[in-house]
């Protein structure tokens, strides 16, 4: 009898993830809306839920300044980075989640910055 090796095949969010990093389709913004929106009604506590949006924002951030990812994509990722971090504003219940969403503004602030050029249009 053979034993199969398990399977470490990717799971639909991890293909979802990498699509919307990558920007391999950037005129689907289905898959960047059903990837925020995935879990919406999970029963999460707000540790989680915190984990999840920032998880959310870093992976649009990195996908925004990301040069070789389409402009176009990585204009609709900014267009939605204010999704998760309205979501973090939403729990944030404590001086320490307060700073930490101004954190990740400040973070956004400076980064756009650096790209603001390579995403207007000419």
């Amino acid at each position: 009898m053979q034993i199969s090796p398990p399977s470490h095949s990717p799971s639909a969010t991890q293909l979802l993830e990498q699509k919307i990093r990558t920007g391999t389709e950037p005129d689907n913004i289905m898959l960047l809306k059903l990837w925020l929106n995935i879990g919406q009604s999970d029963n999460l506590s707000t540790k989680l839920l915190r984990e999840r949006y920032t998880a959310q924002f870093y992976l649009l951030l990195e996908t925004i300044v990301d040069d070789l990812v389409p402009r176009h994509w990585r204009c609709t990722c900014l267009d939605n980075i204010y999704l998760p971090l309205s979501s973090l504003k939403k729990i944030a219940n404590d001086d320490k989640s307060e700073q930490h969403l101004q954190h990740l503004f400040n973070e956004l602030a400076i980064s756009t910055h650096y790209v603001e050029r390579s995403l207007s249009s000419y």
